[in-house]
């Protein structure tokens, strides 16, 4: 019963993953471009105790080749190190540079006092341990001479990637970027909007009541509210911001559970928008989140069940179960049960399993191609084990969920 119970499960992810594989497919065959469109832009940096990088990142943005003068907008959220004489420095070496003095009192009003200072129509919003590339201003700018974009983000990719987690990590953001990329394309609405740069038009975020502290992730929630108004929000996939991933598992656990519970929080928020009015990428962040969620919960105990079900105990010999159990976590597995069809046959309590590896497999590494990343050994090897990773994914969503049952503090701070 549990087996038959598990193939079901495990059928519905191989579904899922295979509408997104589809979506994948049929967004080559769409171009996404955009225009030249330069105006006035302000940039707002929010900076908490970010004292090792804020400089890099205001620096990042006076360089970039955007043609017209940036404002840029600095507010110290009541910052506890060094950041504040970093930024009176930078102002020095940059004379037009604003700085803004507030209280601690989180990221959301941080970016509030700096939106509402602005002088200029469209918003840049910049984390403060994010760097831009030359041209990414430049590409985020295009797609507002639709009168309907409200809001327009990039790719993140990952600056510290040669840690044990970072690894991991630049291989997920270039497959969520890949997912963001599909979506944006084909049906010309983002997904997942990530805040760590991003464009804005200043009237729309007025109307949208600017960025709220009732949830964790104000960016995902604000993108939510400026398709309630009317507007969209799109992804440019080949524009980039280089982000710091946490390199500590503590630190990892912290920040993933904050997205996961933030992004719950703002879909409750904005339910109305699960309607068949709504488009394919909206609804999809409506399943994703709550498939993932019923999946996690469900998965861990089939794994493990099937884990040990499929255990070769008689004979079990060292070497056999080692090899089990490499099978199990890496990328060898599918591989080896393919190649095993004709002595096992094929059987529902493995099948949807198998392929839904595959699926993934060939994402990741589409992904890693799509994003110009080397195909190193070393992103070989987290392709390779990448299936322990989403275990690792899905036991912070439990996490988040049992988290959230008890969450007094709904916005963050950091």
């Amino acid at each position: 019963m549990i087996m038959f119970f598990g193939s079901w499960v495990f059928a519905l992810l191989f579904l899922f993953l295979l509408g997104v594989a589809v979506t994948f497919f049929l967004s080559f065959f769409r171009k996404q471009e955009y225009k030249e469109f330069n105006p006035k832009v302000s940039a707002v940096v929010p900076c908490y105790n970010e004292e090792k990088n804020a400089g890099k990142c205001i620096d990042a943005i006076y360089n970039s080749d955007y043609p017209e003068d940036i404002e840029v907008i600095a507010v110290d959220d009541g910052s506890d190190d060094g950041t504040l004489d970093v930024l009176k420095k930078y102002q020095k070496k940059y004379s037009k540079m604003k700085i803004i003095k507030g209280n601690h009192e989180g990221k959301s009003e941080a970016l509030n006092k700096g939106i509402k200072k602005a002088k200029n129509e469209i918003i840049f919003t910049v984390d403060a341990d994010t760097i831009v590339s030359k041209d990414t201003l430049k590409k985020l700018t295009g797609p507002f001479l639709d009168k309907n974009v409200g809001a327009t983000n990039g790719s993140c990719i990952v600056r510290n990637k040669n840690n044990f987690w970072g690894l991991f990590q630049n291989i997920e953001y270039h497959y969520n970027n890949l997912i963001r990329k599909s979506f944006s394309v084909l049906f010309n609405e983002g997904i997942w909007f990530f805040g760590a740069f991003a464009c804005y038009r200043k009237c729309v975020l007025e109307k949208a009541g600017y960025f709220k502290k009732d949830a964790l992730t104000e960016d995902a929630d604000i993108a939510l509210e400026i398709y309630s108004k009317g507007y969209k929000a799109v992804n440019v996939y080949d524009s980039y911001g280089y982000v710091l991933a946490p390199s500590k598992l503590k630190d990892f656990i912290a920040q993933r559970t904050r997205w996961w519970m933030g992004v719950l929080q703002s879909l409750k928020k904005n339910r109305h928008l699960f309607s068949h009015k709504s488009s394919l990428s909206i609804l999809f962040l409506f399943v994703n989140q709550y498939w993932w969620s019923a999946y996690s919960l469900l998965s861990l105990p089939l794994i493990i069940y099937q884990f040990y079900y499929w255990l070769p105990f008689d004979p079990g010999t060292f070497y056999e179960i080692s090899a089990y159990t490499f099978r199990w976590f890496s990328a060898s597995g599918p591989v080896y049960v393919l190649y095993m069809i004709p002595v096992w046959g094929l059987s529902i309590y493995n099948i949807f399993g198998v392929l839904s590896g595959m699926i993934t497999t060939i994402l990741l590494i589409g992904a890693l191609f799509m994003f110009k990343e080397k195909l190193s050994l070393k992103n070989l090897i987290g392709v390779f084990f990448y299936f322990p990773y989403t275990i690792v994914l899905n036991s912070i969503i439990i996490i988040s969920l049992i988290k959230i049952r008890f969450l007094k503090r709904q916005y963050f701070i950091k």
